[in-house]
């Protein structure tokens, strides 16, 4: 049976709204801070193809990511761009086989920086929910930090 699980985490980041956004949105460059996971979109695909809404976003989580395809120990988690506001707010839908539901990164103009708040809506088989929620969450909260490292460096 599917269960919805929603994730919910926030962080400030010393530096501003634009220089945030633009980190968060070079999809290939979340290789670089998100756990275990190799990301890609139809941009680094076909340079005709423009950031925002409709685009599809490729996230593959796993055991040695960066082999893939050729080593698959993971989830492939497919997502469509729905909502496209630059620089605050990039909503996706996860259309992948196995993790269904929607993703949301909303960032806050605030005094000395920006707010990060990162929100997903994930529908999956219990027994995968059930081991994924915990690591997830973890797994998102050392992200989280090492983007906000990175975007400081």
């Amino acid at each position: 049976m599917n269960k919805l699980s929603n994730l919910e985490l926030t962080i400030k980041i010393d530096k501003p709204i634009e220089q945030v956004w633009k980190s968060l949105v070079d999809w290939k460059g979340q290789s670089k801070w998100m756990l275990q996971t190799k990301v890609w979109s139809e941009i680094d695909q076909d340079r005709t193809v423009r950031n925002g809404k409709g685009v599809l976003i490729f996230a593959f989580t796993g055991i040695f990511p960066k082999l893939y395809p050729k080593l698959r120990i993971g989830i492939l988690d497919t997502m469509e761009i729905t909502n496209w506001k630059p620089p605050y707010i990039c909503e996706v839908r996860h259309i992948g086989r196995v993790l269904r539901g929607t993703g949301k990164f909303e960032l806050k103009k605030v005094r000395g920086g920006t707010i990060f708040y990162w929100q997903e809506e994930v529908i999956a088989p219990s027994i995968i929910l059930l081991f994924a929620k915990p690591a997830l969450l973890i797994g998102v909260w050392l992200s989280l930090r090492r983007f906000a490292r990175q975007v400081c460096a």
